[in-house]
């Protein structure tokens, strides 16, 4: 049964079914249903799912990413910090969780560091516009006032 995840099939209403009655779903199917509580703002569902995942397949980056992204949505950046490092430790190349790991470094005042993250991100996926944003961003709090004006008018000439 390697791909498959046992989540409740009431999960969206948040009603626990007896086992005979749970549904078998893959890895896939489950993170699916996870992001949608997710972006509904059922915060609780989507992390139970998460860990559901995580209890079967300990090495899940997807899991590992979106479970880091609640805890920082919740305030424990520390430790979406340690649960996104360890999604990409298992798959190096995940834009979004470069992307999402320098928005909490960025929080965190780990600006250089939140940085490196963006431009990781933007080598793997390079359109991703959100982090051509973000490093704007990323420079201007790190560039003063000044040092942008020499930038702007170096560039002029």
């Amino acid at each position: 049964m390697a791909g498959e995840c046992k989540c409740l099939e009431k999960v969206a209403t948040g009603v626990s079914l007896p086992t005979e009655q749970q549904q078998t779903l893959t890895i896939q199917q489950a993170i699916d249903l996870g992001v949608q509580h997710h972006a509904a703002g059922r915060l609780p569902e989507a992390e139970s799912i998460y860990q559901q995942i995580l209890q079967n397949y300990p090495d899940q980056p997807v899991a590992l990413h979106l479970l880091g992204v609640i805890a920082h949505q919740g305030g424990k950046n520390n430790v979406a910090v340690d649960l996104i490092t360890q999604a990409l430790n298992v798959k190096p190349d995940y834009a979004d969780a470069h992307y999402n790991l320098g928005n909490i470094l960025k929080v965190l005042g780990q600006l250089d560091e939140a940085d490196a993250c963006y431009q990781k991100a933007r080598a793997i996926e390079p359109d991703h516009a959100d982090t051509h944003n973000n490093l704007g961003l990323a420079f201007k709090e790190n560039t003063s006032a000044e040092q942008r004006a020499k930038n702007i008018l170096r560039k002029k000439r």
